[in-house]
C-alpha cells in the first residue's frame, strides 16, 4: 500500500483507529496502575514482619504480644499436655520467626493440661486381666501383694490401692492384692532352692511367709540371683509370716 492509499484509508477509518488506540492505552494504564499502586496497597506489599515466638506463653500473654505487632490470634484446638499448664500455647501456625504480613491470622494450639483418667474396677479379675485393664485405661500396674481371703478364690484380685472411679493422671501406678485362697490351718515352708530371687519372694508370700536376710555367694556356673540355700528346710511347718533367710548366687564380688 503506497502512502497516498494509506493516507486515504486512515482518513476513512480515523475514528476507529483512534478509538482502538485509546482503548489499548487505557488498558495498559489500568494494568500498570493495578500492579504498581492498587495491588501493593491491597496486599500490603513491603509490610511483612517477623512473627514472634509465643509458644510456652499463656494465651493472654500471646494475644497481647501478637496484637501489639499487628497480628490476630485465633485458638485452633486444645491438646492434653502434662508438660504445660492449661491455656499455655504449645504450637503456633505460621511457625515462629516466619515473615508474614500484618493483619495475618495466627492460629495457636493450647494445652488442656494433664489428662486425667478414671481408675477401673479390678476386684474380681485375674491378675493377668487386671494388668490388661490398667493398660487399656492408660494406667500402670504397681506392686502385687498376696493375702489370704475367705471370700475371693485364689488368683483373683481382692483389693486395689486406688478406688474405682477415682480421677488420676495417666501412667499412675495401681497396686493390687491377689487372693491366695482361704486362710490355711497351717503354714509349710516351700522348696525355693534353684528359683530366682523374684520367684522365691512370690512363692514365700503365697505361702504366708516372707523373705528374711539375703546373703550372696559367688557361683559362676549359675545365673545371678538364683537361690542356692534357704534357712528353713522345705516341708517344715512354721507360723504365719515366718521369715526365711536365703543364700543367693552372684558372678563376682561387688563393691
Amino acid at each position: 500500500m503506497n502512502n497516498a492509499k494509506f493516507t486515504q484509508w486512515f482518513e476513512n477509518h480515523k475514528t476507529v483507529v483512534l478509538g482502538v488506540g485509546s482503548t489499548v492505552v487505557l488498558f495498559v494504564f489500568i494494568v500498570l496502575l493495578m500492579d504498581w499502586i492498587v495491588m501493593p496497597l491491597y496486599t500490603h506489599r513491603g509490610a511483612e514482619e517477623e512473627l514472634p515466638d509465643v509458644t510456652e506463653m499463656s494465651f493472654k500473654e500471646a494475644e497481647e504480644i501478637l496484637k501489639s505487632r499487628g497480628f490476630r490470634i485465633f485458638k485452633e484446638k486444645d491438646v492434653y499436655d502434662a508438660t504445660y499448664p492449661e491455656s499455655t500455647v504449645v504450637a503456633q501456625n505460621p511457625p515462629p520467626y516466619s515473615r508474614v504480613k500484618k493483619g495475618r491470622r495466627i492460629y495457636v494450639t493450647l494445652s488442656a493440661g494433664e489428662r486425667l483418667v478414671s481408675v477401673p474396677h479390678l476386684v474380681g479379675s485375674s491378675e493377668r486381666d487386671a494388668g490388661f485393664i490398667l493398660r487399656q485405661a492408660g494406667l500402670m500396674q504397681g506392686d502385687v501383694f498376696y493375702e489370704y481371703d475367705n471370700y475371693y478364690p485364689a488368683g483373683v484380685v481382692s483389693n486395689q490401692s486406688l478406688a474405682e472411679g477415682m480421677e488420676v493422671s495417666e501412667k499412675t501406678s495401681v497396686d493390687i492384692t491377689i487372693s491366695i485362697g482361704p486362710f490355711p490351718s497351717r503354714f509349710v515352708v516351700p522348696d525355693i532352692v534353684g528359683k530366682s530371687l523374684d520367684v522365691a519372694k512370690t512363692v514365700l508370700l503365697k505361702s504366708g511367709l516372707r523373705i528374711g536376710s539375703i546373703s550372696y555367694e559367688i557361683k559362676k556356673e549359675l545365673i545371678p540371683d538364683t537361690v542356692i540355700d534357704q534357712s528353713i528346710e522345705a516341708g517344715k511347718e512354721v507360723r504365719q509370716g515366718q521369715p526365711v533367710d536365703l543364700v543367693v548366687s552372684r558372678l563376682s564380688e561387688e563393691l
